[in-house]
């Protein structure tokens, strides 16, 4: 998803992700006891992950895309992350 999102930022400058798609995330995250760490820690790994995969390509500009990607991504899917009863 967050490959998708990346491409979806290059080509157009928004990320669109269906609602239903960012509900069941969000929910699944809340459920979980997902906190701003773990995402953290996880767009860490993301990073390096590319970067460790592609090094003869990734560049500073590459690494800003990415992040940019991931925490758009990340701010709606934190944006549905409540439960049920909070939609009132």
């Amino acid at each position: 998803m967050t490959c998708e999102s990346a491409a979806q930022l290059r080509k157009t400058g928004k990320i669109n992700v269906e609602d239903s798609n960012l509900q069941k995330i969000g929910a699944t995250h809340f459920k979980s006891g997902v906190t701003d760490e773990h995402f953290q820690v996880a767009k860490t790994a993301l990073l390096e992950t590319i970067k460790e995969t592609v090094p003869e390509i990734w560049s500073s500009a590459m690494e800003n895309a990415w992040g940019e990607a991931y925490d758009k991504l990340v701010g709606a899917i934190k944006c549905e992350k409540k439960p049920s009863s909070d939609t009132n």
